[in-house]
């Protein structure tokens, strides 16, 4: 058997026990596990998104497909239709426009500043979008902060416009994650610096280097935007609703509470079904667009092959920090749209949550815990101890249904993916209803309802992490266990487990977030003893309870703040320990050569362990893009050997 030490390169793997010959990880054969994988992913999707849908269609065309076309049609349904299509067009446009403005300009930026540059747009992301609207329509609307001591108003906040607006804010991050990834793949720099250098200015590069390039993820973001507006809940609910401007998820949730007439329900369910459908037709046309395909530059290779000093900003050294540029547009583009978006909104509820009464100001003579207590009383202890309960259950089985996905083989992991993305981006309420009908003859008023919506919508989450990491697995790592007699099963436990185990904690931190402060399925689906906090915290704002929902929003932010925190300190952590592995010009090498084996193989073989660790999300992306171009920087100052290069090396081990 071939191998070459650094690298890990095998040759032909012999045929375990098995009989199993050449394998392929990702593409493993699992024996008995793979048909069982397959049967028990096929399971789940019928379980969790086809069997919900099919009993959602089924009461839509109870009185046949031509009444249910009428139904949605006509009067109300009609007005939230036309409203859920102008807002997610509006906010699509907008944060799309926005954020990929916000990626052409921060990721040109030097590496430390571009690091934090990214965390503060991705800020708003981290807030409940409950939360966010509360915050905003305390901060800005009538009555609120800024009208009281500023005597500023954002017009038309309980309405249209501020549905817009706080949704914006609240999507932008998703244009610009999925934008930056793409420039962090892709070769920009040095094809733009190319047409410069033919003459071109910067409009006529923009126009036909940078957006040709950005067509697709463009056209991606959209549809990610899109598809959050149909889905949204909270902010139409809080903003929306006291002006009497309905979507269809608003009107879902208010039929469905305020009304027991079957054909009511049978009208609410015409109207859930067209949000699915809505959805999936959109993701659908969004792959079939000529610019999905248009554009697509080899990416895998563009870090590779463009020049490291033609990818890399230009780094201004130490002194960089005490320069006028820190003042740079950029920076305070950026800064303002953290205040506004975020921080400010996060004040007025601290503010809110201390003072005694609605109207007082937040001064010290003003202050009391009486709202945390007001807050912590009554069904909210339960609802927080419940919540958790399932937060926790479902962070525990949505990886494993992630890996399970994984397990099926090569062939049929990427459409069973599709399959559980799709259901990710089926309307909470939608789905909500659907499982409703499905399961409730059996499980209303059970917190079990709660947990099965949550395990079909939130599947993706815990997919997605262990798909990206079981791609970037070196296939020689199996070959190598099966040619040294392991089972599949052995090969599988004992190489590919341990390196998704990243994903799988990834895929359990995103599940505990978006578990503990989901809204939309909650609303639907509790019943008497089986309210979520979340649901808590909504029944406070809706009975105008304005220190005690604030007390709670604040709860309710805690769980996503802290593990965005502790995400950012893991990475800031695992880049200073890349950053502590270069080696200074003129020092002795390490375990590589002690061995006699070429420093490339160790560097490769690093490389592929810090891939291994890397999730397939823009976030990731990004970061890996960032080590890969500070491990280029060490390596060209290494090999100069002067005094410069050392200057160099210091200083990209400095800003990371």
């Amino acid at each position: 058997m071939r191998a070459r030490l650094g690298s890990a390169r095998f040759g032909p793997a012999r045929p375990g026990p098995t009989g199993l010959g050449s394998i392929r990880l990702g593409s493993i054969r699992l024996g008995s596990i793979r048909p069982g994988a397959v049967l028990l992913v096929a399971g789940l999707l019928a379980a969790l998104a086809a069997a919900p849908l099919f009993e959602l269609a089924h009461i839509a065309s109870g009185a046949g497909w031509g009444r249910a076309v009428a139904a949605l049609g006509s009067g109300r349904n009609l007005t939230a239709v036309r409203n859920t299509l102008m807002v997610g067009a509006a906010v699509t446009v907008l944060a799309v426009a926005l954020g990929t403005a916000a990626a052409l300009a921060v990721e040109k930026r030097p590496a430390r500043e571009r690091r934090l540059l990214r965390l503060a747009v991705a800020a708003p992301l981290l807030l409940p979008e409950f939360v966010l609207g509360f915050s905003w329509s305390q901060a800005y609307g009538p009555a609120g902060y800024a009208d009281r001591y500023l005597h500023l108003r954002l017009p038309g906040l309980l309405g249209p416009t501020g549905i817009i607006s706080a949704l914006t804010a609240h999507a932008l991050p998703l244009a610009y994650l999925a934008t930056a990834a793409a420039i962090a793949v892709r070769p920009f720099a040095h094809l733009e610096q190319a047409a410069r250098a033919c003459g071109a200015g910067p409009v006529t590069v923009l126009r036909t280097v940078t957006f040709p390039l950005l067509r697709a993820p463009i056209l991606a973001a959209a549809a990610l935007v899109f598809v959050n507006c149909v889905n949204s809940f909270a902010i139409p609910q809080v903003l929306g609703t006291p002006d009497g401007f309905a979507t269809m998820s608003t009107l879902v949730y208010s039929d469905l509470n305020l009304s027991a007439d079957p054909d009511s329900f049978r009208q609410l369910a015409v109207v859930a079904l067209a949000m699915a459908a809505l959805v999936l037709v959109v993701i659908g046309g969004a792959d079939l667009l000529p610019g999905a395909a248009a554009g697509s530059v080899p990416a895998n290779s563009a870090t590779a092959s463009a020049p490291a000093a033609a990818r890399r900003p230009v780094h201004r050294g130490r002194l960089a920090r005490f320069s006028p540029a820190r003042f740079s547009p950029v920076r305070v583009l950026v800064a303002l749209y953290v205040l506004l978006a975020a921080g400010v909104p996060l004040l007025v509820l601290v503010g809110d949550a201390i003072t005694r009464g609605p109207g007082l100001s937040p001064t010290p003579s003003h202050w009391t815990l009486a709202n945390f207590t007001a807050a912590l009383s009554g069904e909210t202890v339960p609802a927080l101890l419940r919540s958790l309960i399932l937060a926790v259950a479902a962070a525990v089985l949505v990886p494993v249904m992630g890996l399970a996905v994984a397990a099926a083989g090569a062939r049929l992991r990427r459409p069973l993916g599709t399959a559980v993305t799709l259901a990710y981006a089926i309307p909470g309420s939608a789905l909500a209803v659907g499982v409703l009908v499905a399961y409730g003859r059996w499980l209303t008023g059970s917190a079990l309802i709660i947990l099965i919506a949550y395990l079909g919508k939130l599947w993706a989450l815990g997919h997605r992490p262990v798909a990206a990491a079981v791609e970037r697995i070196d296939p020689a790592l199996a070959r190598a266990a099966r040619a040294s007699g392991a089972g599949g099963v052995a090969a599988w436990r004992d190489t590919t487990l341990p390196a998704l185990r990243p994903a799988l904690a990834v895929g359990a931190a995103l599940t505990l977030v978006f578990a503990t402060h989901e809204l939309t399925m909650s609303s639907i689906l509790y019943g008497p003893g089986t309210q979520t906090l979340a649901v808590v915290v909504l029944d406070q704002q809706q009975l105008g309870q304005v220190g005690a929902t604030s007390a709670l929003a604040l709860l309710l932010s805690v769980p996503p703040l802290a593990v965005g925190l502790a995400l950012a300190r893991g990475r800031r952590a695992g880049s200073q320990g890349r950053r502590g592995t270069v080696r200074a010009p003129g020092s002795t090498r390490g375990a590589d050569s002690a061995d006699g084996r070429d420093s490339a193989h160790g560097r490769d073989s690093r490389d592929r362990e810090d891939m291994l660790d890397a999730m397939e999300t823009p976030e990731d992306v990004l970061e890996t893009a960032d080590s890969t171009e500070s491990a280029e920087s060490a390596e060209s100052a290494e090999s100069a050997g002067s005094a410069d290069s050392a200057d160099s090396a210091g200083a990209v081990v400095s800003a990371g």
